[in-house]
């Protein structure tokens, strides 16, 4: 059902009627804590709902709007409102066609609101990992208070966000923190978990469970427990947090791993798949190596371009029959999606986030979806309030504490620039697949200080990749 979503948010964005009837329901009501489009969706699934005279007089045309869609797309009307029943879905849908909306169909889609927002709620850490991109280990003495942190959420649900997913830090270490994703989980927002598992025995889960979280993402950067203990800087973690995992599979919560490719873990990669199929995960991402933080200076952990290259097409082909969903942070995946299934004729189409038969034009549709989503799907808050476009992205665009996410996310000239794939720069802005992919922005700027630089982990861009580890000394010799 999801994924003929896709196509029916595609159609709705090629109706300039339906484009502006909708935009007349993006009104939030601060009484029941929704927006008009949520409560007639609300309606649609037979939920009681209070309705004003908009949402009178613009129901009617919205149920026919998605009843062609159903119809379209070969999908009953039971189907739609079993979809339209969770909350979260009707939040998302909302912010999507909302934006549709707003600005119309873009290349790549920019949002109204952030769907996701990644928020770093504690700088507090119980291990010393090599690569962490925020330097975590002692609790920072600027962060926000639990008051600020809940007025901060209300203000992403009027906004319209999606998903928050806590992380560090280490976010089981902060006190407050089961109350503040409770709070976060009431509102119908996505709340979601990234942490290391290591303090996740049974009693932890059914906590996390309890407050409401959907899904937990634990890292694990080595099948073998000595790769990952000593990328994570602590023995016995790879223990701790495999036990984890299965603690909260056991308490019935989505689980994922996450996992850092380098150098030194390259080869384990698909031996730590095995092992999410066999603790039975749900998803395995494989995250980008981001040179900032803690491994700012750290580039012979990268991987080379060829070898990046050949990791997506073996994270691609493994997807297609593991029971295991897999994702790459990488940009690249989908291009590598596109051209495997142009090839073959037959494959899902993988982004960052999603993965499925998608109904369509492949193209057309990664363009409208795919690529980075920094500033653009989303955006990170530190820890003291501040806002980035990404946590791998070292550049402040605002503060939480002075000013609002509204004005901060429609405002700032570094997200803007951000969302206009035009202004990449290189071989990256000539290339047939910029709008699809369009390179990390963030490994842009960790190598070059210029996020519309090109992303040098490319393999279009082979030759600066070379001039930047030779001009730091790495011989290339064992990165292929």
């Amino acid at each position: 059902m999801e994924r003929k979503m896709v196509s029916f948010v595609n159609l709705l964005a090629r109706n300039w009627l339906s484009r502006r009837l909708i935009g007349k329901l993006d009104h939030f009501d601060e009484r029941t804590g929704e927006k008009r489009i949520e409560k007639v969706l609300k309606r649609y699934v037979g939920e009681p709902t209070s309705f004003d005279m908009t949402c009178r007089v613009y129901y009617p045309f919205v149920k026919r709007i998605i009843g062609y869609g159903g119809d379209r797309f070969d999908v009953s009307q039971e189907r739609m409102k079993e979809f339209f029943t969770d909350p979260i879905k009707r939040k998302g849908l909302g912010n999507v066609v909302l934006s549709i909306a707003k600005y119309g169909i873009t290349k790549p889609q920019r949002l109204r609101a952030p769907f996701l927002v990644v928020w770093d709620i504690t700088k507090a850490c119980n291990l010393k990992c090599k690569h962490c991109y925020s330097s975590s280990g002692r609790r920072s003495p600027d962060e926000l208070d639990t008051e600020d942190v809940k007025r901060i959420i209300d203000e992403m649900d009027r906004l319209g966000v999606v998903a928050i997913a806590f992380s560090g830090g280490e976010p089981l270490m902060r006190p407050d923190f089961y109350d503040i994703a409770a709070y976060a989980s009431r509102k119908n927002i996505y709340t979601a978990l990234a942490t290391n598992g290591t303090l996740i025995d049974k009693k932890v889960a059914r906590k996390i469970k309890n407050a409401g979280i959907r899904y937990v993402e634990i890292s694990v950067d080595g099948a073998d427990p000595k790769t990952h203990d000593d990328f994570r800087g602590v023995e016995g973690a790879w223990e701790k947090a495999v036990a984890g995992l299965k603690n909260c599979k056991d308490m019935g919560l989505m689980t994922a791993i996450a996992s850092t490719a380098t150098s030194s873990n390259i080869d384990e990669v698909g031996n730590i798949i095995d092992l999410a199929e066999e603790i039975g995960v749900d998803r395995f991402i494989e995250f980008n190596f981001i040179p900032t933080g803690r491994g700012r200076f750290s580039f012979e952990a990268d991987l080379s371009p060829k070898q990046r290259e050949e990791l997506l097409k073996y994270l691609y082909k493994r997807s297609q029959t593991s029971p295991v969903e897999i994702f790459s942070t990488a940009p690249q995946y989908a291009r590598i999606a596109i051209q495997t299934i142009h090839k073959h004729g037959d494959g899902n189409l993988s982004f960052t986030f999603y993965g499925g038969h998608v109904e369509g034009d492949l193209f057309e549709i990664a363009e409208f979806i795919s690529g980075c989503g920094a500033g653009r799907l989303y955006c990170a808050v530190t820890s003291s309030g501040k806002i980035k476009p990404c946590v791998f992205m070292p550049i402040v665009v605002g503060n939480l504490k002075k000013e609002s996410l509204r004005d901060i996310w429609n405002d700032s000239q570094e997200l803007r620039d951000l969302r206009d794939r035009s202004n990449i720069k290189g071989q990256c802005a000539q290339c047939d697949f910029r709008n699809v992919c369009g390179g990390c922005r963030s490994r842009a700027y960790g190598y070059y200080g210029d996020m519309e630089e090109i992303d040098p982990g490319c393999i279009y861009n082979v030759s600066e990749y070379r001039e930047i580890m030779e001009k730091n000394g790495i011989k290339m010799k064992n990165k292929g």
